[in-house]
């Protein structure tokens, strides 16, 4: 009798081990599928701010020409109103 459940706990044992082994094993693969996930997300991230970043860049430079062509649009506005009303005509 005392043999026999040396037997079987000694067996129980031992699949356990098993189980855990493979359980770990198991883990362990799982940890390393979401790290190569992060790191593909990661380079997504990397490359949308990359995109965000060379508009964001465009944009400003739109602004700064826009406000440019705003500027010499009022500088001829300031010359094209003193001709119509007569005064100041440098060009005659």
């Amino acid at each position: 009798m005392n043999e026999s459940t040396q037997i079987l706990l000694f067996a129980v044992i031992s699949v356990l081990t098993i189980v855990m082994v493979v359980i770990g094993y198991q883990v362990f693969m799982i940890l390393g599928e979401i790290r190569k996930m992060l790191q593909k997300f990661n380079k997504v991230v990397d490359s949308t701010v990359n995109v965000s970043t060379s508009i964001s860049k465009s944009l400003t430079n739109i602004n700064g020409f826009t406000e440019g062509v705003k500027t010499v649009m009022g500088i001829f506005n300031v010359f094209r109103k003193k001709d119509k009303n007569g005064e100041d005509k440098t060009h005659e």
